[in-house]
Order: C-alpha cells, then structure tokens, then sequence
C-alpha cells in the first residue's frame, strides 16, 4: 500500500487531483490507516495513471472517469520524448515492492535486481524523481514500522549508493562546464539526494566536486577557492542539519566574490538572506542550476 504522497509520484498525478478525482468522480476509493490517511493499492494506481492519460489526450475528466470506471478506457499508450520514457506504472510498483521485500529478507541479488528494473525505467532524473525517491521513503517507512530490519534498511540504502555512485563516475567524461560544488555540512550523513542531484547536473555538463557528508565550513571555502566554483550547493535534510548548513552559508556568502549559494533538502528553506531555495525534484533543480550558473 502507498500513501498519497507515493501514489501521486508513481502515477503522475499531482496530490491534489487524486484528492479531487477521488470526490468528484469515485475513481477510486483508497483504504485508510488507523491514522486516517490514505492508502492506496496497485489496482488504485493502473485506475489513476488510466486517467491521468486519457486526460492528457484531450478526454474531460468526467468521460476519462466514467471509461476507467466502466473499463472500457482504451489502454494508454507509451508515452515517449528523446530524454524521457515515461513507464506504465505498475511496473514501477512492482519494482518498488520488491525493492522493500528484497531488503526486508536482507537479499542483496534480489535488491540489485530491482535496481536494475527501477533504473530501467527512463532517464535518470526521472528514474530518481517518480521511482527511486518514492522507494527510499517507503523503506524507511518499512523500517518506522518494524517491518523492515535496521540492517536490511542500511544494506539497500548503501546499494542506492552504489548504484548513483556509478552514474556520478559514468557522467564524469561530460563535466566541461562551470564548477560547482556540492554537499552536506558539519554532522549530516544523509548524503543519498545530494549525491543523486550531483549526478544531475554532472551529466547536464557542469564540473562537479562532490563532498559527501559531514564536511566541515572550512573546507567548504577551501573547496569553493580551489574550484574558483561559481555555486555551492548544500543539502539540508533535517531540521538538526540547520545551524552548520547557516554557518556554511553565511561564510561562503561572506568571500569575495561570493559563489551563488545554493540550497536542497526538506530542511533547506530560510537557510540566509542570499541563499537561493532550488526546486525539489532532482531534474526540475538540475536544470535550475545549470540556467543559473550560465547567467552569472
């Protein structure tokens, strides 16, 4: 089961129109948890993402509901681009739950298979957007709930890291482009999303220095100046992370010139006066940088 949050991402539909899909047209009827939230299930997600389709050809969402509900919907077609190819997305579900049973049974060849089905799925932002993110959250939902061990939990998390390591290495031949550098500060070591947007603007062109975690506000600077690098870039992932993500924030805006000070994560926003908030999807913030570090 899903909750809204992941069933907006693995269907391509934004939350607020699965809330009024949901009231106007009884396209689905998702379970509720003790909590009250919302659940939704496979069958949930192939009766959103048959909507969300005929929607986009040009069908009202009254005629799109009413053929989903009576299922007569053609089925959707393949919706292709030169950079993207958006997947049915049952498929993602699928490599998804068995992503989660891979590490609940602590099974590294089932967890790398999976990790080869979900990355098969597009392009790589859109792979880390609508597939890999929705994953992680889900195994550490998994974890919250005990249904995943802690070791299973930290053994998938550092095969992600591996994987998006590799495509870091594989963009490398293209990195040309402005520098930037990118990382976590003093004490933080959830480094997954940070690595994962490296990854993006490396393969759009710009020289990235990678930092990883825990990287102190001297070496920031000392990064910042032997790059002579146009953005830094500071993923702030919890509320915890926040005072050494300012401290970086305001040395680096401090220097002369200062970088173009950056900031991602779900503890990003307010960080300093000058500190530029970037959209939250992977592909969204990449392409944000790069129109960014082209301007100045």
């Amino acid at each position: 089961m899903y909750t809204i949050k992941q069933a907006s991402r693995l269907s391509g539909v934004p939350v607020a129109s699965l809330r009024a899909w949901e009231r106007r047209y009884g396209i689905v009827t998702p379970q509720r948890n003790e909590a009250g939230y919302r659940l939704y299930g496979e069958s949930d997600l192939a009766a959103l993402s048959s909507m969300r389709a005929l929607v986009e050809s040009g069908w009202s969402p009254a005629d799109a509901a009413e053929a989903v509900r009576n299922g007569t919907a053609p089925a959707a077609p393949e919706i292709v681009d030169p950079v993207v190819i958006s997947p049915a997305p049952p498929h993602a579900v699928i490599y998804m739950q068995r992503f989660l049973t891979a590490a609940a049974q602590m099974d590294m060849a089932g967890i790398e298979e999976s990790l080869n089905g979900g990355f098969a799925l597009g392009s790589f932002e859109h792979v880390v957007d609508s597939w890999l993110f929705p994953t992680l959250e889900a195994l550490g939902e998994g974890w919250m709930r005990g249904e995943i061990d802690v070791a299973g939990e930290h053994a998938a998390s550092y095969a992600v890291h591996r994987r998006l390591s590799a495509a870091f290495d594989a963009a490398g031949s293209r990195s040309r482009g402005p520098s930037v550098v990118v990382g976590l500060p003093s004490g933080s070591q959830h480094d997954l999303g940070a690595l994962a947007f490296a990854t993006a603007i490396r393969r759009r062109g710009l020289d990235v220095l990678y930092l990883g975690a825990n990287v102190p506000v001297s070496s920031w600077e000392a990064a910042v100046h032997s790059r002579g690098a146009k953005a830094a870039v500071l993923s702030v992932v919890t509320p915890e992370d926040r005072p050494s993500a300012i401290a970086v924030a305001e040395r680096l805006l401090s220097l002369i010139p200062p970088p173009a000070v950056c900031s991602g994560g779900a503890a990003a926003a307010g960080l300093a006066d000058g500190v530029r908030m970037l959209t939250p999807t992977i592909g969204a913030a990449a392409e944000e940088l790069d129109q960014l570090v082209h301007a100045t």
